[in-house]
């Protein structure tokens, strides 16, 4: 019967709507669209970090200053706990070096954690800020969301109230698809399971441009 009720929703013009991804050319434009100010700075770590992340909403504002460890390679942000972990045993997102500074996770790290310091901060990364940049109490969810939405106004991105959190995660595993990264290593890196069909469209979508059958055919 739902089945039914679905396609008979489709034939009317139904489509459900998803979050457009944040690729690399639009987060480089919401990171230059901040304000250099602490607000500024704490939004660039929500974009970039949760974008290299491919993270929840609920993962980055869980994120205490003890669960980001700096290594040779890059960061190792670890998430104790995700939607595909309920169990709470915890992982390990590792996050290599960017080629930009702006959309460079470890350096974003680096520089809103001196922030987070220089102000006496401890334990919640991602805080509100009031006008005057004072530090305030842990973000929520719908908080990453609005933050997300601001930056898309700022850069003049279409259809700006469209975009979330979620199109972080989207638009990461997206690139990564894009890239010819493998469908395993998208899903373990995002924290889906490994046979996640989100994970297979992903790919797909990237594969149906990159191994177009139509493609260069002369005509």
């Amino acid at each position: 019967m739902l089945r039914g009720y679905k396609r008979r929703l489709l034939d009317d013009g139904w489509r459900q709507r998803k979050a457009p991804p944040i690729l690399p050319e639009q987060l480089h434009a919401l990171v230059a669209a901040l304000p250099r100010t602490v607000a500024g700075m704490r939004d660039q770590f929500i974009l970039v970090v949760g974008w290299w992340m491919m993270a929840r909403r609920s993962e980055l504002v869980a994120l205490n200053d003890v669960d980001l460890r700096f290594v040779k390679e890059g960061i190792e942000v670890y998430v104790a706990r995700s939607k595909t972990d309920q169990e709470a045993r915890g992982t390990v997102c590792p996050l290599p070096y960017g080629q930009w500074a702006d959309t460079c996770p470890v350096r974003v790290t680096q520089q809103w954690l001196d922030v987070l310091t220089s102000r006496g901060a401890q334990a919640a990364v991602l805080r509100g800020v009031d006008r005057n940049g004072h530090l305030r109490d842990r973000l929520t969810g719908q908080s990453i969301d609005l933050r997300v939405k601001a930056a898309a106004e700022a850069a003049r991105l279409d259809n700006p109230k469209s975009y979330s959190a979620h199109s972080l995660r989207v638009g990461g595993a997206s690139a990564a698809a894009a890239a010819g990264r493998s469908m395993l290593a998208i899903a373990r890196h995002g924290r889906w399971v490994e046979t996640s069909p989100v994970v297979h469209g992903y790919v797909r979508a990237a594969d149906m441009w990159r191994d177009n059958p139509m493609r260069g055919l002369g005509v």
